[in-house]
């Protein structure tokens, strides 16, 4: 039988794009509603209230401006995760109803998006973007601001063998002076904000618009500082910049036709995060099983990372104080990984990691010294990031969870079982010696890339769900640490007829 021809696209003379409605965008800029200058102690909660009688959002094209002013009496230099950082939580609420809701923002971010999603070369931009590496360079003190930063509290030759961590991004000397201010660029995060629909605005009521909200987050958990912080991190003019599409009447009314035709329902879909912390308990060791209590009708991926509340709070080392405390996170020991649903595990072998720190106990459970590499790629399976050129960004040997083979080549003690869940104290970032990033993810989705719900069904069966953490002898150490999970998941927004937002996921 013969096969049906087709005429390629390119010679293909008759598809020509058809005609838009007629339409205006239009730039606007959204302020809060509750004030003008915002910090942790005094007033710590943003509102932006988002309405049109006349326009629709382009939520992919819009993004949130601020200024940062350091009121305090110490340098600063901000963690991984550009403007992100300074908030604790974020929020999309509609009439008193909270949509979406990303706990841990911050730590997301610094630990796990930022690392993954930006490469070496993407640190320029977001220099330009967010202003991260353009803030934490104010205050001077290196010799090379674009060459990595040697081992070391000072300057020195640098690094060529990818030792140092992103740059400047993480060097405690180049910090925003008392008294300065720096600018931050990002993009909503979270929610409707995520996806590529025009948000329908006039057919929200506008006594109840569509409202973003941020909750700051403390002081010294924002990045390095020299000295304990006194006084505030001020956030000033503040606003969302929105790409407005104004339309006219028939276009609404149609609008409004097919909201109708919904039965009363225009539905947008999206996926959303939710964020649960759990403790692990000092000296866990086995299959540690840490309770995920969050129940969706389709789970895409699994994101997670283990930070040390001692590290958060000071650390064993003193010296750490204060010092990139979101992003800086370690391997708790942890040998492999799965997720288990009622009675079935994600996937049904367990993801690898490199197992214990100590050399002595790698070796005794016939584990390669260092292996990271199936846990790194099944972290880009979960972000979608596998086919790129660069899967997983930023990690690399000598960040990914501290890798004991680069400690003794350096001449620095063996790392052990403890501080931070990947070594003795101290080894914090205050030094630059040795950066410790660790986010680990699991991929869920059975049809990537596609316009269905095709993830992990948790809540049919209101099914019990639990990261299983299979941790080497005494793996977790002395100290408290703390299990940050996030879920992204499929969820589905309807503007009612009523003027109301709501969901279900």
């Amino acid at each position: 039988m013969e096969l049906e021809r087709s005429i390629p696209k390119s010679i293909n003379y008759q598809d020509v794009l058809p005609v838009a409605v007629p339409a205006v965008a239009r730039r606007k800029k959204f302020y809060p509603a509750n004030g003008t200058t915002f910090n942790h102690t005094g007033s710590n909660e943003i509102r932006v209230e988002i309405g049109s009688t006349n326009s629709m959002l382009d939520p992919q094209h819009s993004y949130i401006e601020f200024f940062v002013q350091n009121n305090t009496a110490q340098t600063v230099g901000f963690d991984l995760g550009g403007g992100h950082v300074m908030f604790k939580e974020v929020r999309v609420e509609q009439g008193g109803r909270v949509l979406a809701r990303e706990q841990e923002h911050n730590r997301l971010h610094a630990a796990i998006l930022s690392v993954v999603q930006t490469n070496s070369d993407g640190q320029f931009t977001e220099s330009v973007t967010q202003m991260q590496k353009g803030c934490n360079e104010r205050g001077g003190g290196q010799v090379a601001h674009l060459a990595p930063i040697p081992y070391g509290a000072g300057p020195g030759p640098a690094q060529t063998d990818g030792s140092a961590f992103a740059n400047l991004e993480h060097n405690p000397q180049n910090m925003l002076p008392a008294g300065d201010a720096c600018k931050f660029i990002m993009a909503m995060p979270t929610g409707l904000f995520t996806q590529d629909k025009l948000l329908p605005l006039p057919l929200v009521r506008q006594d109840a618009p569509i409202t973003l909200v941020f909750i700051m987050e403390a002081n010294d958990a924002t990045g390095a500082w020299n000295a304990a912080p006194v006084g505030n991190l001020d956030i000033i003019r503040f606003n969302y910049i929105a790409q407005m599409i104004e339309v006219g009447g028939d276009v609404i009314q149609q609008v409004r036709m097919m909201q109708e035709m919904g039965g009363g329902q225009l539905t947008i879909s999206s996926t959303d995060i939710e964020q649960n912390s759990t403790t692990l308990p000092n000296g866990a060791s086995g299959e540690v099983p840490v309770r995920v209590p969050i129940r969706k009708r389709s789970v895409k991926s699994l994101l997670f990372v283990i930070h040390s509340e001692d590290f958060a709070n000071g650390g064993a080392g003193g010296a750490e104080q204060n010092m990139f405390s979101l992003s800086f996170a370690g391997n708790a020991a942890m040998e492999n990984y799965q997720l288990k649903v009622g009675s079935v595990v994600y996937p049904p072998t367990p993801i690898n990691c490199w197992g214990s720190p100590a050399r002595a106990v790698t070796a005794a459970r016939g584990l390669p010294i260092g292996e990271r590499g199936e846990c790194a790629l099944e972290l880009a399976k979960a972000l979608g990031s596998l086919g790129f050129t660069n899967p997983t960004g930023r990690l690399a040997g000598i960040t990914y969870g501290v890798s004991p083979q680069r400690a003794v080549a350096l001449g620095e003690p063996e790392l052990t079982d403890g501080d931070n869940g990947n070594g003795a104290a101290p080894i914090g970032p205050i030094t630059n010696e040795i950066q410790s990033v660790c986010p680990f993810g699991l991929d869920l989705d059975s049809f990537q890339h596609t316009a269905i719900e095709s993830g992990v069904d948790s809540e049919t069966m209101a099914m019990e769900t639990n990261l299983i953490l299979n941790i080497a002898g005494a793996g977790a150490g002395v100290e408290t640490k703390t299990v940050q999970t996030y879920l992204i998941f499929d969820q589905h927004y309807y503007f009612n007829s009523d003027g109301s937002v709501t969901f279900s996921n």
